[in-house]
């Protein structure tokens, strides 16, 4: 059995990895670096792999699967939600190039193509890639998310994102056994998180303090699972709150799948509460009318957010309250650290309230860990984190060979 790391080798973005057994090559994943800008792609296999799995929508797993498809005709595999969502996801990306004015290596035509060749998959239903025996396992991570099982010379699990703990959205991980190789994420394995449970509290309690003091929060999403979270996690104040942006659009998707998340009824419940904006004028009289608005994109990068984030700026009882990880030197990463917003040409100091909680999507390190013991793998192999190095060799203290493969290197298992 061999594995190429593509993407994601001592870094975060662009997840790919070839794993080639019994005379079949499968690719997992295959997604873009998104900042910095333009996007940077994993390079093409050498040769036609037989299939290609998506664990998850995130652009960062799924954004160059259409590139593929302007190469090869191959059968793509994920569950129902995340073929949905990636279709949502690559054709905003498609819009943003055209809009700031660079090339992507694929268009309209190839996405349409890889939706064509793709077959939806049910966790824990058997599917044949190549000659090779698989199936997808619940990740936690966001909707839709799977880890991947491939039964080949050796049995390999590939995590994707993982996350082994409930969360309003989703019930955590289901991990298979007799597990010989696991390929892992990383992003938390470098250090520890600061317990979910606490940053949900104090979330609430700032939401609270707003809804009392009559001012005004932005809270900036991910569209995709992290928005349909805090909406839970707010479920109480669902009457306050408006939601905009690309998340209104992942949200109908996730509620039309409701079999992929923990409590499909309560979501549908805090959606027939909420105010749906759908213009400018909207934009003014949810303003007006909720204090909490709920818009993507996360990290400010763009999107009808910044329409909100110009209004108030220069309001020192608002508040601005990120709920997940920003990419240094993001927009959002800007306003966090600098109290400045500075994206394409536009730039204005804020004067507000700025909060972040870590309501990380990500297993911690300890999860990590569990995770590992849980599968009991002989063999691990650390990818998708910028700790990949020193987290291999901690594996590797418990007897286990690790290793932290490099972008393009292929190592022999």
């Amino acid at each position: 059995m061999k594995l190429t790391v593509l993407g994601a080798g001592r870094e975060v973005g662009k997840s790919a990895v070839l794993m080639e057994s019994r005379n079949s090559r499968i690719l997992m994943d295959y997604g873009v670096k998104i900042r910095p800008e333009p996007p940077e792609y994993a390079p093409l296999p050498p040769e036609k792999p037989d299939a290609v799995v998506i664990s998850h929508a995130h652009l960062d797993h799924s954004g160059a699967l259409p590139r593929l498809y302007g190469k090869w005709k191959l059968p793509a595999y994920m569950t129902d939600v995340t073929l949905n969502l990636t279709q949502l996801l690559i054709e905003d990306s498609i819009k943003i190039a055209k809009k700031e004015g660079y090339k992507m290596p694929f268009s309209e035509v190839e996405l349409a193509k890889a939706v064509k060749q793709t077959n939806t998959i049910n966790y824990g239903q058997p599917f044949k890639a190549g000659n090779l025996n698989c199936s997808l396992f619940d990740a936690g991570h966001i909707p839709g998310s799977a880890s991947v099982l491939v039964k080949g010379d050796k049995n390999l699990l590939y995590t994707g994102d993982i996350h082994n703990e409930p969360t309003s959205l989703l019930r955590g991980a289901r991990l298979p056994k007799g597990v010989d190789v696991l390929v892992t994420e990383s992003t938390y394995a470098g250090r520890n998180r600061v317990p979910r449970e606490k940053e949900e509290e104090k979330l609430i309690e700032s939401v609270e303090e707003v809804i009392a003091e009559g001012e005004t929060a932005l809270i900036p999403a991910f569209a995709v699972g992290r928005a349909q979270e805090v909406l839970l996690l707010l479920e109480k104040y669902a009457k306050y709150i408006a939601l905009d942006g690309m998340a209104k659009k992942a949200t109908g998707i996730v509620s039309s799948h409701g079999h992929r998340i923990k409590d499909a009824k309560k979501l549908q419940g805090v959606l027939d509460k909420i105010m749906w904006v759908r213009s400018e004028k909207g934009r003014a009289a949810a303003m007006k009318n909720r204090p909490i608005i709920l818009s993507s994109a996360g990290m400010l990068s763009g999107g009808p957010i910044i329409s909100y984030l110009r209004r108030i700026a220069d309001d020192k009882e608002a508040r601005i309250m990120f709920t997940g990880y920003l990419v240094e030197d993001s927009p959002g990463w800007g306003v966090l650290n600098n109290k400045v917003y500075n994206n394409e040409g536009e730039k204005f100091d804020i004067n507000c309230r700025v909060e972040q909680y870590e309501l990380s999507a990500h297993a911690s390190r300890e999860g990590l860990m569990r995770i590992i013991e849980e599968t009991n793998p002989s063999q691990v192999v650390c990818v998708h984190g910028d700790s990949c190095e020193q987290f291999a060799k901690e594996i590797r203290k418990t007897g286990r060979e690790a290793f932290a493969p490099a972008n393009g290197e292929t190592i022999e298992l």
